[in-house]
C-alpha cells in the first residue's frame, strides 16, 4: 500500500509542478504531451479559453447589432425626406443617438487601430456638420442633396464595418 500511495504521491507533485495557464492551453494544439492537456483539463484553462471565445462572441454581436440599427435609421430617415418636420427630427434624433453608441463602442474595443479612429473621427464631424444644418423649410433641392448625404454616410457607416471584419 505505501509504493501505491508513493506513486500517487509522485504523479500528484509532477502534475503540480506543471501548471499551466488559459493562454498555454490550446484545444486543437495536437502536439501537446498528455500531462499538458490534464492540466489543461483539469485546471481550467479549456473553459477558460472557452468562455473568453463566448465573451468575443457576445461583444462581437451586439456591435452588429448596434450596425444594423444605425443602418435601419439611415434607410427610415432616407425613405421619409417627405415627412413633417417633426418626423424628420425624431428620425435625425434617433439616428444620432443610435451611432454616437455605436462610435462610442467602436472607440473603446478599437481605440488602438489608426485606421479605425480615422473613420470614426471622420463619420463625427459629418455628424456634428448634419447637426449644425437643420432642415427647416426645405426646397426639393435640399432635400435631394440631405439624401445624397445620407447615402454617403451610410457607405461610410458600411465601409467602417467591413474594415472591422463584420458583414
Amino acid at each position: 500500500m505505501s509504493l501505491r500511495h508513493c506513486l500517487g504521491l509522485a504523479l500528484l507533485a509532477s502534475l503540480g509542478g506543471c501548471a499551466t495557464t488559459a493562454s498555454q492551453c490550446n484545444a486543437t494544439d495536437n502536439s501537446a504531451s498528455l500531462v499538458s492537456k490534464l492540466n489543461c483539463d483539469y485546471g481550467g484553462g479549456y473553459a477558460e479559453g472557452v468562455r473568453n471565445s463566448e465573451q468575443q462572441l457576445v461583444t462581437a454581436q451586439e456591435q452588429n447589432r448596434q450596425f444594423n440599427q444605425v443602418f435601419s435609421e439611415l434607410s427610415a430617415l432616407q425613405s421619409s425626406t417627405r415627412q413633417d418636420l417633426a418626423g424628420q427630427q425624431r428620425q435625425q434624433a434617433n439616428l444620432e443617438k443610435s451611432l454616437n453608441g455605436l462610435l462610442a463602442t467602436l472607440k473603446s474595443r478599437h481605440g488602438n487601430k489608426q485606421e479605425v479612429q480615422q473613420q470614426i473621427a471622420s463619420l463625427e464631424q459629418q455628424l456634428k456638420n448634419r447637426q449644425a444644418a437643420p432642415m427647416q423649410n426645405a426646397s426639393s433641392a435640399q432635400v435631394e442633396a440631405r439624401k445624397q448625404e445620407l447615402k454617403a454616410l451610410q457607405q461610410q457607416v458600411s465601409r467602417l464595418q467591413l474594415s472591422l471584419g463584420y458583414e
